[in-house]
């Protein structure tokens, strides 16, 4: 990830950690980790991107619905990496 994108994460993630309850920092690994996962989902299926949301504990049934795909393309993709 290039610094331009995560400091937009950042930029994403205050607000949300700000609206939270608990201690900051628990607040904002929480918000930096939804804003991750959303901003992966937004993007074109790839294997890099399939990658990437598995690593951050992604089901595959929230991919197979984000993308309207069955598990059997997800395996597709996943293997190629």
């Amino acid at each position: 990830m290039q610094f331009v994108e995560m400091q937009t994460l950042m930029q994403e993630a205050i607000p949300l950690a700000k609206k939270m309850e608990g201690d900051w920092q628990a607040r904002m690994k929480l918000a930096l980790h939804s804003v991750k996962i959303n901003h992966y989902m937004k993007q074109p299926i790839s294997k890099k991107v399939i990658h990437k949301l598995l690593e951050h504990g992604v089901s595959y049934r929230r991919i197979s619905k984000n993308y309207k795909l069955g598990r059997k393309e997800i395996s597709v993709f996943e293997g190629e990496h």
